[in-house]
């Protein structure tokens, strides 16, 4: 329970990361591999990440009770 925990963890930084930004100027990113590629692949591996994380908790859950 405690990787599935940390895994959620870092799945909602990365989505803060992703929308909020935290601060950091555009310059802190290497702006060639900044296209719209790669903002849908990062937005698919958030995506894809929260869904593992939410079907592991639920499989967990109903497996357990």
């Amino acid at each position: 329970m405690t990787i599935l925990k940390s895994f959620a963890l870092t799945v909602a930084n990365l989505t803060g990361e992703m929308w909020l930004g935290m601060g950091r100027k555009p310059d802190f990113y290497d702006r060639q591999t900044a296209t719209v590629q790669t903002k849908i692949g990062y937005a698919a591996f958030v995506a894809a990440a929260a869904a593992l994380a939410l079907g592991a908790a639920c499989w967990l859950v109903l497996n357990i009770g």
